[in-house]
């Protein structure tokens, strides 16, 4: 299809579908800032394969017999000395055996040689003075703790997709014509092209494969397009599509697939199938944890699961709103009323046991009850009419609190609705950045609370530093970001890097797996503290929690309109409840 003949109504229609596969998979533009009160718990669609609860890819004894590092970390222990972690990297770089991702073993050349323990005196690779609590590069809380320069054996092919100089990761672009119209017709808020995302990817890669500590080896990246129409997978449709691509990702030799991205190329099919084909993969957004441990030790993510999301959700609900008045909402009447809470969510499985989760933890936390819950089908055609509904019966409910566990697409015809029948209550919602934002009706927008803070500031962002670092490192110092969630690909970057560096020489799934497990935690940075623990596929330990202001100018794009941080930009746990004295959000000017 030529997009210059495309009509208005097409463009309408491929836009639709877009904003629908966007409402199921937009959370990796979220960087992980926006999960807190409900967002993660937006995952994409199940696919039938997702139905497969028999069949699970269990690690080898090597990974299920752990250290006591490991057993520490799965007690919830996040933090670890250096001389701890040093003796954990030596244990991995000095196993003689590895995993390889078709399941048999690499082949390793010789006795593989112990690195240095973290902490270590010497220099790093990036020209550090490493010593006992330092980190391997100076620019990034998030970074490994320091490991002198390696010298000697790191054991070859350890396994399938590493070989003495190279750790092979795949891309798999997309090739729907529809997308790309879509795209175009969609604006600013678009993500790039595969071409852009992958050129700063590279950028980032290029500079990582300098900085940090690879044994001898470099990551490159791979990319093919696939066969399989993604915009297809989501809705559980041409699943044949993907399994070939993930079968094609295998013959390309990957170790790891990087396909998670602003492009969309990724699809929890897809996913699924490359840890069919042993391929280790950072991707799955907001699933349950159930399903990262169903594929152990293929499936990771930089961003929080679905599990964590809502039990953050509960423990934020039940400190912070549950039996208070409902001194947000744009109702003056629900402002001295006691809250009282319906919850809205698409309408599968996966949302719905999610949805449950937060029911059931809020009433046996602390007696929350949600008195009504409504779901609706992720179909735009169907979403004006859908609103009203939904909106009816929340209205006549008179419910001061609706806890939105929305797709970016339908927020705006519910908000429209709302406004339409003068129903102004507290919005508990999803957040979709900046853009999105100011689609929705600003009346009602006005009194939305959610999991995203104020976006960091372009200069001071540990994203932009470090592009800076990497083009001057490039011979290029005025090239600039092709792809404007390029902060995406680097915090995405900086968690493989890291877990490939404290994998050790002897690298393969298994001790990548538990190089996730026992990451130490980070301190605070532009997406929040990062650690490891027991079946930690994700390594987010928290979230901020924000309100919308039509009137701020976003640091994300320099226009009006932009979700603002609460209590100063305080930082809250999922994992425990440490949202403080039972009080109101600090929210509006409150």
């Amino acid at each position: 299809m030529d997009p210059e003949l495309v009509t208005s109504l097409e463009v309408e229609a491929m836009v639709r579908r877009y904003l629908a596969k966007v409402a199921r998979r937009y959370v990796p533009l979220v960087v992980a800032l926006a999960v807190l009160l409900l967002v993660v718990t937006l995952v994409p669609s199940v696919s039938p394969k997702s139905q497969l609860a028999n069949q699970t890819f269990a690690p080898n004894a090597a990974a299920n017999n752990a250290g006591p590092g490991q057993q520490a970390a799965a007690n919830g222990a996040t933090q670890t000395s250096g001389a701890a972690l040093g003796g954990a990297s030596a244990a991995l770089g000095g196993a003689s055996s590895a995993v390889g991702s078709s399941g048999s073993s690499g082949s390793v050349s010789g006795a593989i040689t112990t690195p240095p323990a973290a902490g270590t005196a010497g220099v790093t690779r990036s020209g550090v003075q490493c010593g006992a609590g330092v980190l391997q590069v100076t620019w990034s809380v998030y970074a490994p703790p320091c490991i002198p320069v390696f010298n000697g054996n790191n054991g070859g092919s350890t396994s399938f997709g590493v070989s003495k100089d190279t750790i092979t990761a795949v891309f798999r672009r997309t090739s729907s014509v529809e997308e790309k119209a879509a795209y175009a017709a969609v604006g600013k808020a678009a993500p790039g092209t595969d071409d852009q995302w992958l050129a700063d990817l590279r950028m980032y890669a290029n500079f990582f494969n300098k900085t940090y500590e690879l044994y001898g080896r470099q990551l490159a990246i791979k990319d093919f397009t696939g066969q399989g129409d993604n915009l297809q997978e989501d809705q559980g449709q041409d699943l044949e599509g993907a399994a070939a691509d993930a079968a094609t990702a295998h013959d390309k030799g990957a170790f790891v697939d990087l396909t998670q991205s602003p492009t969309l190329a990724s699809t929890q099919p897809y996913d699924e199938d490359l840890a069919q084909q042993h391929v280790v993969v950072v991707g799955g957004l907001g699933l349950p944890r159930s399903w990262f441990a169903q594929r152990a030790p293929w499936e990771y993510s930089a961003t929080p699961d679905g599990t964590k999301g809502a039990q953050g959700a509960v423990n934020a609900l039940c400190a912070r709103s549950v039996g208070l008045p409902a001194i947000y909402a744009g109702d003056s009447l629900y402002q001295h009323q006691t809250r009282t809470f319906g919850l809205v969510t698409p309408d599968n499985d996966v949302y719905k046991a999610l949805g449950d989760q937060i029911q059931q933890g809020l009433q046996q936390q602390c007696g929350g009850v949600i008195s009504k819950r409504i779901s609706y089908a992720i179909n735009i055609a169907t979403m004006p009419q859908q609103s009203v509904n939904i909106v009816g019966q929340l209205h006549a409910a008179g419910f001061t609190t609706v806890l939105c566990v929305c797709d970016p697409v339908v927020e705006i015809p519910i908000s429209d609705t709302a406004s339409g029948q003068a129903y102004n209550p507290e919005w508990l919602a999803v957040p979709w950045l900046d853009p999105q934002g100011r689609e929705v009706n600003q009346s009602e927008w006005s009194h939305a609370v959610s999991g995203e803070g104020t976006w960091p500031g372009k200069a001071t962002s540990e994203a932009w530093r470090v592009w800076r670092l990497a083009a001057a490192a490039a011979g290029t110092p005025n090239a600039v970001p092709q792809e404007q969630y390029y902060a995406v690909g680097y915090f995405y970057l900086s968690y493989v890097f890291n877990q490939l560096q404290r994998a050790g020489p002897n690298l393969n799934p298994n001790t990548f797996q538990q190089a996730a497990f026992t990451m130490p935690q980070t301190a605070t940075g532009d997406v929040g503290t990062w650690g490891g623990g027991g079946q930690a596929f994700t390594p987010n330990l928290d979230a901020q929690v924000g309100y919308w202001d039509p009137n701020s100018v976003s640091n994300f794009d320099g226009t009006k309109g932009a979700w603002i941080s609460c209590e100063s930009g305080k930082w809250f746990t999922y994992a425990s409840n440490n949202f403080g004295p039972r009080q109101q959000f600090h929210c509006f000017g409150h």
